[in-house]
């Protein structure tokens, strides 16, 4: 499990890859420069997009099963709702 100081990394990584993915349409990031065979922009908003995507699954196990698993013991504790 991530500490206090590694959630806060983790979510200043999300936030500003999630700011950054945004970029080109404010006009920043926006030349036409080619990276390999994608267009500056492209490249940097894909870049973003892995690292948001390798977030959400980061996110599961530290935040939704330990939710799950606090709802499945408070149903067992109350035997559950009918």
């Amino acid at each position: 499990m991530l500490t206090g100081m590694n959630r806060k990394l983790f979510w200043l990584v999300l936030i500003l890859a999630l700011i950054g993915s945004w970029l080109p349409y404010f006009n920043i990031l926006n030349g036409l420069v080619w990276v390999g065979p994608l267009s500056l922009p492209l490249a940097w908003v894909f870049t973003c997009n892995i690292v948001l995507t390798l977030c959400a699954i980061a996110m599961y196990p530290l935040y939704f099963k330990p939710l799950s698993e606090r709802i499945d013991a408070f149903e067992r504790k109350e035997g559950g709702h009918e």
